[in-house]
């Protein structure tokens, strides 16, 4: 029984031992490499031209669109009209959520559509929305809304065609 604890004992005296080498060799590594590089940022702050940074306003925004087109497509219900961002700052997270109700005014069916980047003012966007079709659907209706509160609508008679994706931009200036 002695015999044990003394194997024991010795066996943890090693293990320590050992723990102490190994930390002591880390510790030279690490001493060795070098600091992280420092990063200035006031100079990131006022190099305003290279930033792809939109301030978004918050508060109630202005949008105009033209009136939505609902045709059937197959087994689907396809919404289209434009918008166009008429706020004086750009609208984060813009959001059209469109709801169909039957006939005695209950919801059937919904849909949205989602911008994944600002709507920045006077923007036009093409908006399509797909909802898998209802027999029940009887009529719509729209909400239109933004990351930092609601929107204020006004229906267009007219609008311009949507605004080019900048991608599509590039693409073109390429060849």
């Amino acid at each position: 029984m002695r015999g044990l604890k003394l194997a024991a004992l010795f066996g943890c005296f090693v293990a320590i031992g050992m723990s102490f080498g190994c930390g002591g060799e880390a510790v030279a590594e690490a001493e060795e490499r070098p600091l992280a590089v420092p990063i200035n940022l006031r100079e990131l702050l006022d190099n305003k031209g290279e930033s792809d940074l939109v301030a978004t306003i918050r508060g109630p925004g202005q949008v105009g669109y033209l009136q939505p087109r609902s045709r059937r497509q197959r087994n689907e219900m396809v919404t289209t009209f434009r918008v166009q961002n008429n706020s004086t700052g750009a609208l984060a997270a813009f959001k059209v959520d469109e709801f169909w109700y039957d006939r005695a005014g209950e919801t059937v069916s919904g849909g949205s559509f989602r911008m994944q980047k600002p709507f920045l003012p006077g923007e036009i966007v093409a908006v399509e929305i797909r909802i898998p079709r209802n027999r029940r659907m009887a009529r719509n209706n729209y909400e239109f809304s933004h990351k930092n509160g609601v929107i204020e609508t006004t229906l267009f008679e007219e609008m311009d065609e949507p605004t080019p994706i900048e991608e599509e931009e590039d693409a073109e200036e390429a060849p």
